[in-house]
């Protein structure tokens, strides 16, 4: 799926803005990133904790993540329709996992780490 660099980047400021919003608010207290941009697409690995007892939210934003099947249709609609400046639920989890074109997230007692692939 290519996709003009301005509008990766674009996309991206969201995924980033609503990956450590939504892990401060699971309780994290620290959360690195790191974003690259590869000849193809950018790249963001992320790592954060979060407390054990939140165990069920973090799996609950990998699956939204990860979906087993992509709808970029979805996205395009949503993304004309709302903007970029609307972040507050779980939905917008689950247009972010729409957004990407790969995503890997590993979860360890207390820890997250994901790493995640936008396509120009």
């Amino acid at each position: 799926m290519k996709r003009t660099v301005h509008m990766a980047r674009r996309r991206m400021s969201h995924v980033i803005d609503e990956l450590y919003t939504a892990l401060f608010r699971m309780g994290g207290k620290e959360v690195d990133m790191q974003l690259r941009r590869e000849e193809d697409g950018l790249r963001l690995t992320i790592r954060g904790d979060f407390p054990v007892e939140n165990r069920r939210q973090v799996e609950r934003m990998a699956e939204m993540l990860q979906p087993a099947v992509r709808n970029c249709a979805l996205v395009e609609t949503y993304w004309e329709l709302a903007g970029g400046d609307q972040y507050t639920s779980d939905s917008e989890l689950s247009l972010v996992g729409q957004m990407l074109d790969e995503a890997r997230v590993d979860i360890g007692d207390g820890e997250v780490r994901m790493n995640l692939y936008l396509a120009f």
